[in-house]
C-alpha cells in the first residue's frame, strides 16, 4: 500500500514539473513574442569573417504577420512561425528537423515551400537567435 502511495507521489510531481516546463516553453516560443523591434547583437559570420548577407542588422515584426528587415527596407514581407504539416516535412527534409522556423516571402506570390528565406530561431523574452543554413546563428536584442 505504502509503495502504491509512494509510486502516485512520484508521478504526481513528475507531472507538475513537466507541465509548468512545457508551457514555458511554449510562451516564450509562441508567434506573438517576436513582434516589436530587434537589433542585432552577435553578427553571424563565416571563417573569412565575411558577415552573412541573409540576416538584417535589425527586424521590425507587426501583428499583421509582416516584417521589415533592414537589408530589405521599406518593403512589408509576409511571415509565419507556424506550419502546415506538410510545410514541416518538407523542411524537415532540408535540414530543419526539431527547430522552431521562421519563413519570409520576398515576393508576395510565392508559395511558402518555395521562399529561400527559411531561418531556424530560438527566443527568450529579449532575445532572438535566427540562423541561415550553412552559418552560425546570429543574436539579436529586442528594442521595443
Amino acid at each position: 500500500m505504502f509503495r502504491n502511495s509512494l509510486v502516485a507521489l512520484l508521478l504526481v510531481a513528475i507531472v507538475l514539473t513537466v507541465i509548468p516546463a512545457q508551457q514555458s516553453f511554449a510562451k516564450e516560443n509562441a508567434p506573438g513574442q517576436l513582434l516589436g523591434t530587434w537589433k542585432i547583437t552577435h553578427r553571424s559570420v563565416d571563417k573569412a569573417g565575411t558577415p552573412c548577407p541573409f540576416l538584417p542588422d535589425s527586424l521590425e515584426f507587426f501583428k499583421d504577420q509582416t516584417l521589415i528587415m533592414s537589408n530589405l527596407p521599406g518593403r512589408f514581407l509576409p511571415y509565419k512561425t507556424e506550419l502546415t504539416a506538410a510545410e514541416t516535412k518538407a523542411f524537415e527534409a532540408k535540414g530543419f528537423k526539431g527547430k522552431n522556423m521562421l519563413l519570409v516571402k520576398p515576393v508576395l506570390q510565392m508559395d511558402w515551400l518555395s521562399t529561400p528565406m527559411v531561418y531556424s530561431y530560438s527566443l527568450t523574452k529579449d532575445a532572438l537567435s535566427l540562423t541561415a543554413q550553412g552559418w552560425e546563428p546570429a543574436t539579436f536584442k529586442r528594442v521595443k
